[in-house]
């Protein structure tokens, strides 16, 4: 159990760098339900008819490409992750990156930098986009297509791959309030003269271990303030106890992310 301290340690930075309690997952639920948004019905701006046109354009498109099964809205890889690398954070990191970096989710965003002199080429022919043409790559680039829509309307970025054999990790990111809610908000507060509302982000995350079981926990993350909730097995309760205080301050030291305490919980059956 000592490992997870330093596997939880990169995870929750990497929210972090992204950019309250939350209610316990149950038990047999994959972590992949977006959190409902918050927002209000209110009459739109010019602005915010524009974004509704975008939303309904996205879905349009999204009704008519193929049924893909739910396993393909997940950012995946072919191996363990970790494979026989010891687990440190700077490796957890680097690959983590490397994962979601060479997805080819983001493929617009790096050919943007390239063109900017912010990012080489050889790292844009990295996508899976420049990797190979014709009849076999259309469903991967059908289903890199359908992962963009999906982000683009409620910003969720799911991830699921092993860290090394039998390992299992499916995590989730996404914003508290979809982007293109959060765009129509800012525009409203920009005429008001206010600045834009500091983005919230939520993340769970399931961890399947050999030897430990299983491991859920979620987080909160805002203005540099974090809260945490985990649950695992009765017999990890105390040892996964110990390790939080460690977790906590390395937050706060290495990160300068506030937080009070981290709580534990019993994983129980439904």
């Amino acid at each position: 159990m000592s490992s997870i301290t330093p596997l939880l340690d990169t995870l929750v930075q990497q929210v972090a760098k992204q950019r309250a309690s939350v209610d316990l997952l149950p038990r047999h639920t994959l972590p992949i339900a977006p959190v409902p948004s918050p927002a209000s019905t209110t009459e739109f701006s010019q602005a915010g008819q524009q974004l509704l046109r975008l939303a309904t354009l996205i879905q349009t498109f999204q009704q008519q490409q193929p049924p893909t099964p739910p396993q393909a809205n997940f950012i995946q890889t072919t191996a363990p992750l970790l494979g026989d690398a010891k687990l440190d954070v700077l490796t957890l990191v680097t690959r983590l990156q490397q994962l979601v970096k060479n997805s080819g989710i983001f493929y617009e965003a790096a050919v943007a930098r390239w063109a900017a002199d912010k990012l080489p080429f050889s790292e844009v022919r990295q996508q899976p986009q420049n990797l190979g043409t014709g009849p076999q790559q259309l469903p991967k680039i059908q289903q890199i297509l359908g992962q963009q829509l999906d982000l683009i309307q409620t910003g969720v970025l799911r991830m699921e791959f092993e860290l090394w054999p039998q390992a299992v990790l499916q995590w989730l990111v996404q914003p508290e309030v979809p982007p293109l809610v959060q765009r129509w908000r800012d525009e409203q507060r920009r005429k008001q003269g206010e600045a834009a509302e500091p983005p919230a982000w939520h993340s769970e995350l399931k961890l399947t271990m050999p030897g430990l079981g299983e491991l859920r926990a979620q987080l909160r993350f805002s203005e540099q303030r974090l809260a945490m909730q985990l649950q695992c097995a009765e017999e990890w309760l105390d040892t996964l106890q110990q390790d939080t205080a460690l977790l906590v301050k390395r937050l706060r030291d290495n990160a300068g992310v506030s937080i009070e305490t981290i709580q534990v919980f019993k994983l129980t059956d439904e």
